[in-house]
């Protein structure tokens, strides 16, 4: 097992662990098990382990936090969750889901390949294809799936060679190494370090993919999407754009539309967990290619489809979004309002505009020790260390949702101004 003073355990970085095991010795897969149970076991005994908390019935702005490793319970103002619009409360989202489960029955029992969908899945297809601006969609049974399933069966082997922004979800990652072409990152959001390497790599294989998000899921900042598709006039490239965080959320469904790019994207992706407070993935790209991705998409293959009630929570959430434009003003309102607040506090929260917005704490003990202040105080989200992101970037991400109220966005930022202050993250 890990040999450290408890004192370092209670405050260690989880994901620092099995590279101490390296440092140490230890290779053996239970040991390096007993390791990571080891500082979590420490961390849940002093209260600042927070990875195993959950809401005691689903997801909502607000409900009551609990964790299977403390006894501690809290009611919080909920603040991890993707729902940007609040539809998994919708009661015309819930009774689409209810009649789709007595019509449809629980789920699929097979692959789409193998017959799994249903008339309710091709209906949607064609529905995310017209929202998408593509002329197919193909469904994934998660938005994970969706990419690894995809980057991996369209970059296949030595002909192929990917680029992708360094700070792109970890399933694009996944997929990319899986595929076996050769890859390289690119600088975040730096479309001037894509066109260096795509003039130095780009001629040298029959296919390039590369690889964005249209707003990045850590930071919330913007993709630099004009820009990327401009370098096509100079390139020989295919362009896939995850949409995960843009998609529902603006009156054109999508950044690559709201820019006019979508043409000149080849693949855009998106999940359906957030904005349609659903499950699944989906790609939307050319006829082609969806058949491409039918017969060489192992996650597609291989994966039991979306369970038919989710798909029909899918498309009445699309319903809601269509007939209730004011959903996106309002929430864009209180995006406008917390960020604006948090940076008049002193707050550093980078130079995103969406509804994630981080609060970078940029050291790893106060980053536990405020998230266990803050969930004393009624508050709860999740501290976001290192692996996921770099040391130095240590950060508190907020998910704001169109059903958290001004009161409660006014209560968080009260509690983030007393323990900024109390720890030095703001000034007093």
């Amino acid at each position: 097992m890990l040999d450290v003073a408890v004192g370092s355990v209670e405050n260690r970085q989880i994901g620092l662990v099995r590279k101490d095991c390296q440092e140490q010795g230890i290779v053996r897969i239970g040991a390096v098990a007993d390791s990571y149970h080891a500082v979590k076991s420490h961390q849940s005994s002093s209260g600042v382990w927070c990875y195993d908390n959950f809401t005691e019935v689903g997801s909502n702005s607000t409900g009551l936090v609990k964790s299977d490793t403390h006894d501690r319970e809290k009611n919080c103002i909920v603040w991890p969750i993707n729902h940007y619009l609040g539809l998994n409360r919708h009661p015309k989202v819930i009774e689409a889901s209810i009649e789709a489960l007595k019509q449809f029955g629980t789920g699929c029992g097979t692959s789409a390949m193998s017959g799994g969908h249903s008339s309710l899945h091709k209906l949607a297809e064609k529905r995310l294809a017209a929202w998408l601006g593509k002329e197919a969609a193909i469904l994934f049974p998660t938005g994970y799936s969706a990419n690894v399933g995809a980057i991996s069966a369209l970059a296949k082997g030595p002909s192929c060679f990917i680029l992708f922004d360094r700070e792109c979800h970890a399933s694009i990652i996944d997929g990319v190494k899986l595929s076996g072409a050769k890859f390289l990152p690119f600088k975040h959001n730096d479309p001037i370090d894509l066109a260096r390497k795509l003039n130095k790599f780009a001629s040298q294989y029959e296919n390039v993919l590369v690889v964005v998000e249209s707003v990045y899921s850590m930071t919330g900042e913007e993709a630099c999407l004009r820009e990327i598709t401009e370098l096509k006039e100079r390139y020989d490239f295919l362009l896939f754009v995850d949409e995960a965080h843009s998609f529902g959320l603006h009156t054109e469904r999508t950044l690559c539309t709201k820019f006019g790019l979508t043409d000149k994207v080849d693949f855009v992706m998106t999940t359906l967990s957030k904005s349609t407070a659903s499950i699944g993935g989906v790609i939307a790209t050319t006829n082609a290619f969806k058949t491409l991705l039918q017969v060489e998409a192992n996650a597609y293959l291989f994966q039991a489809a979306i369970p038919p009630s989710d798909v029909a929570a899918i498309m009445a959430a699309m319903d809601v979004i269509e007939d209730t434009p004011e959903l996106l003003s309002s929430l864009w309102s209180k995006v406008s309002y917390m960020r604006t607040k948090l940076t008049e506090l002193g707050f550093d929260i980078g130079s995103g505009t969406s509804p994630i917005i981080p609060v970078f704490i940029r050291d790893s003990d106060t980053l536990l020790r405020m998230g266990q202040d803050m969930y004393d105080d009624g508050v709860f989200t999740t501290s976001v260390a290192y692996p996921v992101v770099k040391h130095s970037e240590v950060r508190f991400r907020f998910i704001l949702n169109e059903s958290h109220s001004y009161e409660q966005i006014d209560r968080t930022l009260a509690v983030l101004e007393r323990l900024g202050k109390k720890y030095g993250v703001v000034a007093s």
